[in-house]
């Protein structure tokens, strides 16, 4: 499990990039993760930039997170693997769903508490709760689906075999 450390030290790290830096953290997350990539702005190509680019950049932080927690690559999430996880997301979110009022809120709680990687799902909603960088907010359905992708994209990480570990430089 990934610690509230690491998910610090992810930050710290990508906090102090230059432009060029992040340009080419990219390009090496597209290559490392193309099938995360491609569920992403396939799934937020109609939802607009904004929330297509804040899910590439919050997924990409995951990504970087777990190479630190890993001292490593991540292994490469197949289309295979993004397909189980939507499944297990869209399953979570319905029962999630299901709650009302306290409930709902004792529901997200002992549901985060239960998941695999508590401190990344931590950080996300942490993420999505604060002002976006240009002044804009976003909207809970907003909130609501960017959180659906990065759910999905732990979830996908996790579910992959240990195997599939290839570095990519």
């Amino acid at each position: 499990m990934i610690d509230e450390e690491t998910v610090e030290n992810a930050c710290a790290q990508v906090g102090e990039y230059t432009d060029e830096q992040m340009v080419g953290e990219f390009d090496r997350f597209f290559q490392a993760q193309p099938a995360i990539c491609e569920f992403i702005i396939e799934l937020t190509h109609e939802s607009g930039q904004k929330i297509q680019e804040l899910s590439l950049f919050l997924s990409y932080m995951i990504f970087k997170t777990m190479e630190i927690a890993r001292s490593g690559a991540p292994p490469i999430v197949t289309p295979e693997g993004i397909e189980a996880a939507y499944r297990e997301t869209e399953t979570w979110m319905e029962l999630v769903s299901q709650a009302d009022g306290a409930e709902l809120q004792s529901s997200i709680v002992s549901s985060l508490q239960r998941d695999s990687e508590p401190h990344l799902l931590q950080y996300v909603i942490g993420e999505l709760n604060e002002d976006m960088a240009d002044g804009t907010n976003l909207d809970d359905e907003e909130k609501g689906e960017v959180f659906f992708v990065l759910k999905t994209v732990i979830s996908s990480f996790m579910n992959e075999p240990k195997g599939k570990i290839i570095e990519i430089d």
